[in-house]
């Protein structure tokens, strides 16, 4: 940066000695030159034009001359018994050369843009070049042609003369111009060198005027230059001057404080070697020679960048670079701004780390409540479903009022449950968009109608109608906008007595291609406040507009908001206190078609046998299975695992397969992948995993090994038929999971008919050996895995679903080799409470 700074110093002293000193110096040396100049030119070139000149007539008189040579040796040879061809070729190699000069050399150039000239040249050389094969053929036949040679180059006299008089006019013409031209050159130059006398004077007394207003600004620029010097020293950024090549020139203290290197010690070294991290100096080297072979500078003058740097330690640290160029007093430099920013990514590091956290919390929060609402609603629903049960019997009428008051207090706690578990598919990015085809008026109607009971208790009037032209079949996610509208009308329903709550729909545009529609929910009721308007759409919030507790969660419109919002549509109110509201839905709704009539809803099995291979291990859950698939028609070869699989496979034609995973000798995922490159009779045939336990990834897993589907254990009759009725292309769901219900010992006893007894002792046999294998210090993870997936399925058949869950959880955990002693305690725990209840009469 000195250099930088001091580089206009030195050109300004640089200009005041050359006005003080070199300017005089160069008038009195341009006046002895001129002088000198003068006679060197008439000198040299009369010296010159009279070397041209002899040089050019005696080449001229050349060719005549061996012409003559040529001509006489021809003669000789010719009349000569014993002729002296050497001396003959000799003689025309000799003139061939000298034409040769006039035809190709330069001073001869001019020459022979001269027609009389280049015709002359032009017949002299068609002769040579016709003469030149005869006189390089074998001596006979050159004697043979010496006649027609001699009478060929008597015949070009003419024109050897003619070359040689053409000739010399010319550079006897040329010559006249040139000094012609001299002559004014020399008149020229007299007068230029009197304007230059003249300049030479006026420039000295300008730089002497000059000299004076130099000083000045010389005293100035030292002034600011020192000030430049003070910014630098005491500027907190980095500053590092190189040259093109990388060299450091110049780096200010600030640089000495960041990367700990002396000014002395940085000057002179590579600044790619001094500060640049090893991981980046290709980068740097690479950059720095296109900057060198091409002049490309991609960081020159684009502002800070971030980048690493290296420190004196060998530290590497984080730096804000920005680059820019200039000229100093060896040719182009660089200058580098550098700015430590360890603490401000350090702290943007804190505050990731802090987000990230957040998020991890968040997403953790959702999760947790997915689970959890999963694990309240499944003995909930139970709850619900026994109290219906319960309805249907007979009861006193106390005892009826009380199933009443627990049926209504359980849908509600149903219904917080599920927009919980909304909530969390909303936060965990579970919800997907299922479209479908629906008739929009008939759908409105029934949104009316599943809300007209509540309204009429409450004396409030319910209509819909479409403003303007009415729209039939549309496509969207039917599920979801049911869900938006029941909230939007239960609201205005729940809170409008002795009013009207009415439905508005109408087309208001168009969105892409999809007709853009809005629905309005329009009530007479108590109205919100408008400081509320917004604060109604988040998560927790209500404004108990009836003046107490109305049973909200505040999740209804948070929800709806976010269902609409997926649907790719808006939501708002508009709401005056104590006269109503009017909530409104717009979304896109693209025209939809009207579904083929089914009139087969029901599965008929028998109709189509079909023949089936079953592949598991464990003998009561084959059992089970094959009984179900032949009390509906079907036949079924068992095999107990992979190998037994792939030999029925290649032996015989199957309709489907049903493939358990986990299997000794060879599991059911690499069986599959076996018969599907193997077995060329079973390469389209459907194979079902049939597993107990399937978690979101399996799935993939299964797939990918080149099954079709899944069925669960226990075995549900239904999930059975509607995955075999995919291979006789029935339509009917084939679920990928499934959550494994309990079964009641009457249904394990309907199963297994009178062979019951004898399945559940060696269940329980094989729970008292596994229990006493647990009991000891477990060696082989890989081992225990299997052993708790073997019985987890036999325990879901017998109804023990916290005993499979507790094998479940162990299996799953020794996938990962890290099986927790609390988990083994709850094998032993939850089998100790099954056997108890297997085992009561």
């Amino acid at each position: 940066m000195t250099e930088l700074a001091t580089a206009p110093i030195i050109r300004r002293k640089l200009k005041q000695t050359v006005r003080r000193w070199v300017l005089p110096s160069a008038a009195a040396i341009s006046l002895f030159v001129i002088a000198m100049l003068g006679q060197s030119v008439f000198t040299d070139l009369r010296e010159l034009r009279s070397a041209q000149s002899d040089t050019v007539q005696w080449t001229l008189s050349q060719v005549e001359i061996e012409y003559l040579d040529f001509q006489l040796s021809l003669r000789s040879a010719a009349e000569n018994p014993s002729p002296d061809l050497e001396t003959l070729r000799r003689d025309f190699d000799v003139f061939f050369s000298r034409h040769d000069i006039i035809a190709q050399g330069l001073v001869f150039q001019d020459a022979r843009q001269i027609s009389e000239f280049e015709t002359a040249q032009s017949r002299i050389k068609s002769f040579l070049d016709a003469a030149a094969p005869l006189l390089d053929a074998a001596d006979a036949d050159l004697v043979a042609a010496l006649p027609a040679l001699m009478d060929q180059t008597k015949a070009i006299r003419p024109a050897v003369r003619g070359l040689y008089v053409s000739g010399l006019t010319h550079f006897a013409d040329a010559s006249d111009q040139l000094r012609a031209r001299l002559s004014a050159t020399l008149l020229e130059l007299s007068a230029i060198s009197g304007l230059l006398i003249i300049s030479l004077i006026a420039l000295v007394l300008y730089s002497r005027a000059a000299d004076a207003s130099s000083r000045a600004r010389g005293r100035e620029l030292a002034s600011a230059n020192a000030h430049m010097q003070t910014i630098l020293s005491t500027s907190l950024d980095g500053v590092i001057v190189s040259d093109h090549t990388g060299i450091i020139l110049d780096f200010n203290a600030a640089a000495e404080r960041i990367f700990g290197y002396s000014n002395r010690e940085a000057v002179g070294q590579s600044i790619g070697d001094l500060i640049v991290p090893p991981a980046l100096r290709d980068a740097h080297q690479a950059g720095m020679k296109r900057m060198h072979d091409t002049g490309q500078k991609k960081l020159v003058g684009n502002g800070r960048i971030r980048i690493d740097a290296m420190r004196k330690d060998k530290t590497i640290f984080p730096v804000e670079l920005a680059l820019q160029s200039g000229e100093g007093s060896n040719g182009e430099i660089l200058i580098a701004f550098l700015r430590d920013i360890s603490a401000q990514v350090e702290s943007e590091d804190e505050l990731t780390e802090a987000r990230d956290q957040a998020l991890a919390g968040e997403k953790a929060k959702a999760e947790f409540l997915t689970v959890m609402s999963h694990e309240i609603r499944t003995p909930l629903s139970g709850l619900l479903g026994n109290l219906t049960l319960l309805g249907s019997t007979s009861l006193t009428s106390e005892q009826q009022q009380f199933q009443n008051n627990m049926a209504i207090s359980g849908r509600q706690l149903l219904k917080h449950v599920n927009s919980i578990l909304d909530i969390a598919r909303f936060e965990s990015g579970r919800l997907p968009i299922k479209e479908e085809s629906f008739h929009l008026g008939r759908f409105l109607q029934e949104v009316v109608d599943s809300q007209s009971a509540g309204a009429e208790q409450r004396s409030t009037a319910m209509s819909w109608g479409w403003v303007g032209d009415a729209l039939e079949w549309v496509r969207s996610d039917k599920g979801h906008l049911e869900q938006v509208l029941l909230n939007l009308v239960g609201n205005a329903v729940k809170f409008t007595e002795n009013g009207r709550v009415d439905i508005e729909v109408e087309q208001v545009g168009l969105r892409g291609a999809s007709p853009l529609v809005e629905i309005r929910v329009i009530d007479t009721g108590l109205g919100i406040d408008e400081a509320d308007h917004d604060r109604i759409f988040e998560e927790f919030e209500t404004t108990h507009r009836a003046g107490g507790d109305t049973g909200s969660t505040g999740l209804g419109l948070p929800i709806a908001k976010r269902l609409v919002t997926l649907l790719g549509g808006e939501i708002g109110v508009e709401s005056t206190l104590d006269e109503g509201s009017a909530f409104w839905v717009r979304l896109p709704l693209p025209e939809g078609h009207e579904p083929k009539d089914s009139n087969n809803d029901i599965i008929e099995t028998q109709s189509n046998p079909l023949r089936l291979l079953l592949v598991e291990d464990n003998e009561m859950n084959a059992f089970v299975v094959e009984k179900m698939l032949r009390a509906e028609g079907h036949s079924v070869i068992l095999a107990t695992d992979g190998f037994e699989a792939l030999d029925w496979a290649g032996k015989a034609d199957f309709d489907g397969i049903l493939m358990d995973i986990n299997m000794p000798r060879l599991d059911g995922l690499e069986a599959t992948k076996r018969i599907r490159k193997s077995v060329k009779r079973a390469a389209k045939t459907s194979i079902f995993a049939f597993s107990a336990n399937v978690l979101p990834d399996d799935t993939k897993r299964f797939r990918e090994s080149g099954m079709d589907g899944f069925i669960g254990k226990p075995v549900q009759i239904e999930e059975l038929r509607a995955a075999l009725a995919s291979i006789t292309e029935t339509p009917a769901p084939m679920p990928l999971q499934k959550t494994v219900a309990g079964h009641e010992r009457s249904q394990a006893k309907e199963m297994f008919g009178d062979q019951y007894d004898e399945f559940l002792k060696r269940f329980v046999a094989e729970g008292d050996d596994l229990d006493e294998w647990l009991s000891h210090p477990i060696t082989d993870i890989e081992d225990l895995g299997q052993r708790c997936h073997k019985i987890a399925s036999t325990a879901a058949l017998f109804g023990a679903i916290p005993y499979q869950k507790a094998l479940q959880r162990v299996e799953e955990q020794s996938k990962s080799a890290e099986v927790s002693d609390e988990a083994i305690e709850g094998i032993r725990l939850h089998w100790t409470a099954a056997k108890a209840g297997l085992t009561s009469p």
